[in-house]
């Protein structure tokens, strides 16, 4: 427990505030997604609070779209809580805005998206990062089908069924944890999902299986399906 203090006191928390939100329009034309509420909360205050109740309290927001938002509203809400707003300006990758970030940054870094929430103990990712030291950790979550499948034999008979089944498929929920020596990579690329490719092949990433509870929120009928999943939370 004393390392993972020690890394919390060296850490900041950057959340991906950025994006225009276009599947969401009208209710992003004028509210940037992360500050769309969920049970009278926003969703930035939904992810800000899972971080503060493991003592993670240094934040920067990579925001472009409608970055004044953000600054008014943080003025607002957490006006004693060490949050900077860096406006990486609109339609930029996330890797520019990553590296506009981290010059502001504390030696750990741990990423997240600002439309997605997972019930992740905090403590169990960093813990898994410090085996890892030299890696960077991606947080992922295993795909739940949504139909039923059938397993069928050379007959056509099917001989087995299940309703929905998770599947040997994880993928990228948006939590990492990296140091801030990744800087170095993270320069040679113009886009994020390049990087990680890149990385992965490389041999430079672990994963850190989530097996909780996940909200994503890009489409009106997800972000109706978190108003129920946030209950559960």
């Amino acid at each position: 427990m004393k390392n993972i203090n020690f890394f919390k006191l060296n850490t900041t928390v950057i959340i991906l505030c950025g994006g225009k939100g276009l599947r969401l329009r009208p209710l992003t034309s004028n509210t940037p997604k992360p500050l769309i509420k969920i049970d009278n909360k926003t969703i930035l205050e939904h992810i800000i609070n899972q971080f503060l109740k493991f003592n993670l309290n240094n934040f920067i927001l990579a925001t472009g779209y409608k970055s004044n938002i953000f600054s008014l509203f943080i003025k607002k809400k957490y006006k004693n809580l060490n949050i900077k707003v860096v406006n990486s300006a609109v339609n930029k990758d996330i890797i520019f805005r990553l590296m506009q970030s981290l010059k502001f940054a504390k030696e750990n870094i741990i990423v997240c998206y600002g439309d997605t929430l997972i019930d992740i103990n905090i403590n169990k990712l960093i813990k898994n990062y410090i085996k890892n030291k030299k890696k960077l950790i991606m947080t992922s979550y295993q795909l739940k089908s949504q139909f039923g499948i059938l397993t069928i034999n050379k007959n056509d008979d099917v001989i087995n069924f299940n309703e929905k089944p998770n599947l040997n498929i994880w993928y990228n929920v948006g939590y990492f944890i990296f140091n801030k020596k990744f800087k170095s990579k993270l320069e040679k690329f113009n886009t994020f999902k390049n990087f990680l490719k890149i990385m992965a092949v490389s041999n430079y990433i672990k994963s850190y299986k989530h097996y909780g509870k996940h909200i994503t929120i890009n489409t009106f009928s997800e972000l109706e399906d978190a108003k129920m999943k946030i209950k559960n939370f």
